[in-house]
């Protein structure tokens, strides 16, 4: 009997152990991919669209459009553009991520990135 209770005991303790591997992967992966693909938005947004002729909102949009492409995934995402002018060549971003941890919990992971053409 004391050897099922030992057994059980370490079999739970690695279970945990696993669990909350993979909890901090998958928060390290996601911070990483949202700040990798913010970055690389914005400035392609700003490439496009700095003194180009359009509207600060076709660009909000576009920005938009592109990052919920990109990271397409099963969780939910809000991007909140805080600033935006393509004449002065200000553009920044906030983008936050809401995904469930493999042990059920919930985690929110956001990136903020401001880019000003010199």
């Amino acid at each position: 009997m004391k050897n099922i209770i030992l057994g059980f005991t370490g079999c739970m303790l690695v279970l945990c152990t696993v669990i909350s591997c993979l909890s901090i992967y998958s928060i390290s992966v996601r911070k990483n991919e949202l700040e990798n693909c913010t970055a690389q938005v914005v400035e392609q947004s700003i490439k496009n669209y700095y003194h180009s002729g359009k509207t600060d909102e076709e660009a909000k949009e576009a920005l938009r459009q592109e990052l919920l492409q990109r990271l397409g995934s099963a969780s939910q995402l809000s991007v909140d553009v805080k600033a935006c002018d393509m004449e002065k060549g200000i553009l920044s971003v906030r983008v936050s991520e809401i995904f469930t941890l493999p042990g059920g919990q919930k985690k929110e992971v956001a990136c903020e990135k401001t880019m000003i053409v010199e």
